[in-house]
């Protein structure tokens, strides 16, 4: 018994950890101290069924009601004690005394009949039925297994019940034939139904018997009556070896139904938290195929912006070849009209071309962002709709799981509508069209904010790379002319390319530095939605598998202990009445 209570204790922690039924905690709790009470012999059926009579009959006293109607509205627990009236000891619990000698070693339950009008008596009783050791169930001759009967019986299948079946009523047979075939009824349907082998039955009449003891005679009249046989098996066979087995069976059979159940929930919520979780990881993977969809297609503008400054290089080498030459020395002393005549065949419209790039690639990065969010709502919004469509989002009311599938949805679609509501596609390209223009002014000393990104170019081709001074003296040793100009063509082709080249490769890497922070800022924006329910599921994951890992474990221990009792206290056999077809035992 105290391996029994250490698993049971066991069980109680893990389903505390994983969030178990409420009702299953209490029942493990109450079970704790339910091992130390009295072995209970727990009589249950429908209401007239006789179960107070055959009680009665076992006292050999009227000691509860009895009648054609419901009589006992309550749990009556019968025990060893000096007769007095019975004392409320529970809510819907009454506790009677009786000074007969086998109560000092159980207690005789006597239940609200099932089937009754009132509802809540069969509730009583089916709350009720875990608790019992060994279950007698008393049925009617006249209707044998009903329906509800049947559904009790599941009932009590579920716990891992032993169970005695008593037909009672004999004495109103209309012929012995009767006996045998409802013998038989009872056999197959118990067998076939419930899945039990050769189930105990007992035959009697307990009116007969109560009346036969009032009247001082120790047997009955009727031959058939099998109520001796009955009362011998409570009296005597109960006694020792086969109540221990029983004794500890019962909380056995408690985990084993408590563990099944709970297993199956968990292993449900373990689906729906896998499934929901599923849908975030759709959401992360949307991510970062965005993410690299966007790093890989940006390149394009980047080449876009290259080849508006490999235009401006060729522009740039030809002019050189076409300007820098002797028969130009008078032009080429006009600083200004050089810049002037630079800007207007070389620069041309390259500065304005490469801000069409740039507000491109911003109206591009913004609008996919805005892709991103509505293809996030729609996997949001369509997930939302499969679940209410299946009926998942009901809540589980008999769980201490406070996972509410809907309230979780709503509240992670909603800062992504907000998102969406507020989404100012201009004003989102201005401000990141803003912040390049701060970062090339920062970049290359230029007011770009003012006169933009033209500054940059303006800078960059008429300061040095203009400087004809060496040219303007040339130009007064014509003898050398044929040598110097040449030479100084060469040498500002080459600087300008040089200059191209830099300012290909800065603008480049700035463009690309700004995107890969816009794209970060708008990763971590979606991020910061996801993230604390990804984290919240990876939570109940680990605490859904945590507490599954925990329940098998149990289930091994418990069937181990089983076998272990069965090669203790081997079942005794009962003394059975042979039907007229071979049945396999409860």
């Amino acid at each position: 018994m105290a391996l029994e209570r250490k698993l049971v204790l066991k069980v109680r922690d893990a389903l505390a950890q994983s969030d178990g039924v409420r009702a299953d905690l209490d029942r493990l709790g109450s079970l704790v101290h339910e091992m130390d009470e009295l072995f209970l012999l727990v009589v249950v059926g429908e209401y007239n069924s006789g179960k107070s009579t055959f009680i009665n009959a076992l006292l050999g006293d009227e000691v509860f009601a009895m009648g054609d109607l419901p009589t006992t509205r309550a749990i009556s627990i019968l025990r060893y004690g000096r007769a007095s009236q019975p004392e409320t000891i529970a809510e819907n619990v009454q506790l009677y005394h009786y000074p007969l000698e086998v109560l000092r070693d159980l207690d005789i339950v006597d239940t609200p009949g099932t089937n009754s009008i009132e509802r809540m008596e069969e509730a009583i009783t089916r709350e009720f039925v875990p608790r019992a050791d060994l279950l007698l169930f008393v049925t009617s001759l006249l209707q044998p297994l009903t329906a509800s009967e049947l559904d009790f019986l599941t009932h009590i299948r579920e716990w891992g019940k032993k169970v005695v079946f008593v037909v009672n009523g004999i004495d109103r047979r209309n012929d012995d034939e009767q006996l045998t075939r409802v013998r038989d009824y009872l056999a197959r349907e118990v067998s076939t139904r419930l899945g039990v082998t050769s189930p105990t039955i007992y035959m009697i009449s307990a009116l007969q018997a109560l009346r036969g003891k009032i009247a001082g005679n120790s047997t009955t009249p009727d031959t058939r009556n099998e109520y001796a046989d009955l009362e011998h098996y409570v009296l005597e066979t109960l006694r020792e070896t086969e109540r221990v087995r029983l004794k500890l069976l019962t909380p056995l059979g408690v985990l084993t139904h408590v563990l099944k159940s709970n297993v199956t929930t968990l292993d449900a919520r373990l689906s729906v938290v896998q499934a929901d979780a599923n849908v975030l990881r759709s959401i992360r993977q949307q991510l970062e195929a965005y993410s690299k969809e966007m790093t890989t297609d940006s390149e394009r503008y980047l080449i876009e912006m290259r080849n508006v400054l490999y235009e401006l290089e060729r522009r740039g080498r030809s002019w050189f070849e076409r300007t820098i030459r002797i028969g130009n020395a008078f032009f080429l002393r006009n600083k200004d009209a050089v810049e002037n005549r630079f800007r207007a065949e070389v620069v041309q419209d390259s500065p304005q071309q490469v801000e069409k790039v740039v507000h491109r690639m911003v109206d591009w990065t913004v609008d996919r962002n805005l892709r991103l969010w509505r293809a996030v709502f729609s996997e949001l919004d369509a997930h939302t709709a499969r679940l209410r469509a299946s009926g998942a989002l009901a809540p589980a009311g008999d769980t201490e799981f406070r996972y509410n599938r809907e309230e979780l949805f709503s509240r992670l679609r909603e800062p992504v509508e907000k998102r969406l509501d507020e989404f100012d596609t201009e004003r989102e390209a201005r401000e990141i069209v803003t912040s390049v223009k701060e970062a090339v002014m920062s970049a290359f000393g230029v007011n770009v904010l003012a006169i933009g990104l033209g500054g940059i170019f303006i800078a960059a081709f008429t300061t040095a790379a203009l400087d004809f001074t060496g040219v303007l003296t040339a130009t007064l040793f014509a003898i050398a002319g044929w040598m110097i100009i040449p030479a100084r063509r060469r040498h500002l082709i080459k600087e300008f390319e040089g200059k191209i080249s830099k300012l290909n490769d800065d603008l480049a890497a700035l463009l690309r530095t700004k995107f890969e922070e816009q794209l970060g800022r708008y990763e971590r924006q979606l991020l910061e939605v996801v993230a604390p329910y990804e984290r919240f599921l990876e939570t109940e994951r680990t605490k859904l598998e945590g507490g599954l890992e925990a329940l098998r474990g149990a289930q091994l221990e418990v069937a181990a202990l089983e076998q272990r009792i069965a090669a203790t206290f081997p079942e005794e056999s009962k003394p059975q009445i042979q039907t007229t077809e071979a049945r396999p035992s409860l």
